[in-house]
């Protein structure tokens, strides 16, 4: 049976936001011999280079960022950063949106502020209270605050209420992705089993896969197609359990 993985990135294949770990690179290098698998991410292109190490991205199929808003391939022959985007679907946030966010990052009793609340990746908005310069201390007392009081989950309803053209979910341990409503990581389901027609089962891993999270929308329809199945996983460490355990 000719199996396709799919991966979510932050979380999954790496700790949040760190590069991955270099015992997890060299079991995954091992597993991925002779296997498809496609890469998935809330964070544009740039940071998932950051995350990832280029012999994983290489050997990618495609690599899907800002929720599934680009797809980028690798291409050796791009000098300095070399990767092709396939598509790129354009995001221009509401004014008025911007400015209630900006509105949440004075009035928030969160614990922790940095700086850098809200990023324009051109095809999605990604948001965060506290601030994606916060250090990995403020980084982990916010998402510790932030379980405790949902902050996030309230400020990603509001938003569905007040703009229902617009989809808002909770990603990573700080931020919350914003996209017109359907752009998001389950649009990549249909051009993935499209390219990959020879293929007979396309598994999921994530570990957003609770309703609201980044990982959901994909994971649930996943759950309504013939010939998939995903995966919920709390760490990389999990992920590698998984891997060991599927049979090819």
């Amino acid at each position: 049976m000719r199996k396709v993985y799919i991966f979510d990135v932050d979380g999954t294949l790496t700790p949040s936001r760190i590069k991955m770990k270099k015992e997890f690179k060299e079991f995954f290098l091992k597993w991925a011999k002779g296997k498809k698998y496609y890469l998935v991410s809330g964070s544009n292109i740039e940071k998932m280079d950051e995350q990832v190490p280029e012999e994983i991205m290489m050997n990618a199929k495609g690599l899907f960022c800002c929720g599934g808003n680009e797809m980028w391939e690798f291409d050796p022959h791009i000098v300095n950063f070399p990767y092709n985007r396939i598509y790129n679907r354009k995001f221009i946030p509401p004014i008025q949106l911007m400015t209630y966010l900006g509105e949440l990052i004075r009035f928030s009793e969160t614990p922790v502020q940095a700086s850098n609340h809200r990023e324009d990746r051109g095809s999605m908005l990604n948001f965060s209270v506290v601030g994606r310069d916060c250090t990995l201390e403020e980084r982990k007392k916010y998402f510790e605050w932030d379980n405790q009081v949902e902050e996030r989950k309230g400020i990603a309803k509001y938003i569905e209420k007040q703009w229902p053209e617009l989809e808002a979910v909770i990603g990573g341990q700080i931020s919350i992705d914003i996209a017109p409503k359907g752009r998001n990581k389950s649009q990549v389901l249909k051009h993935i089993i499209e390219k990959e027609s020879d293929s007979s089962e396309f598994i999921f891993l994530g570990d957003r896969i609770e309703e609201g999270g980044n990982d959901y929308p994909l994971a649930k329809l996943m759950g309504k197609t013939n010939g998939c199945r995903y995966y919920k996983v709390e760490d990389y460490n999990e992920t590698k359990e998984i891997l060991e355990n599927l049979n090819d």
